[in-house]
């Protein structure tokens, strides 16, 4: 990532911070992995659900048992939990990467660009809190 001095806002930032969003930055990363396992294996789950949902129906099964033999209705709440996760697990490590490339120096200009959103929405999510962890 492009690295400028800023002329007003250059900050100093500390080792043990930059250590610290570093860090942030990993075990987010980390999350968002997790996450997309999960739903991978929540959207393979669904794949087999819907194709033995619709032999049934081929074979001339009624709609509404092949419905109640599947648990559509569950799988698809499950898939809607796990895209809300995703999406959260997201944000966090979008912000985390922000926090650690300002920090490093980059202007909110560069990061945007780079990223491909606005300076608008990076500023706000470098000035957004970290998440309280627990320490392992």
């Amino acid at each position: 990532m492009p690295s400028r001095p800023h002329a007003a806002k250059s900050q100093r930032v500390s080792t043990a911070r930059m250590e610290l969003l570093r860090e942030e930055s990993i075990v987010s990363m980390r999350e968002l992995e997790e996450s997309i396992v999960r739903m991978r294996n929540q959207l393979k789950w669904l794949e087999t659900a819907l194709r033995r949902s619709r032999r049934m129906l081929e074979s001339g099964r009624l709609a509404g048992e092949m419905a109640t033999t599947a648990d559509l209705a569950g799988g698809r709440r499950a898939t809607s939990v796990f895209m809300r996760e995703i999406q959260a697990a997201r944000h966090r490590a979008q912000r985390a990467q922000f926090q650690l490339a300002a920090a490093e120096g980059s202007s909110m200009a560069d990061i945007a660009r780079v990223w491909g959103v606005s300076r608008q929405l990076v500023s706000r999510m470098v000035k957004e809190p970290m998440p309280r962890r627990k320490k392992a």
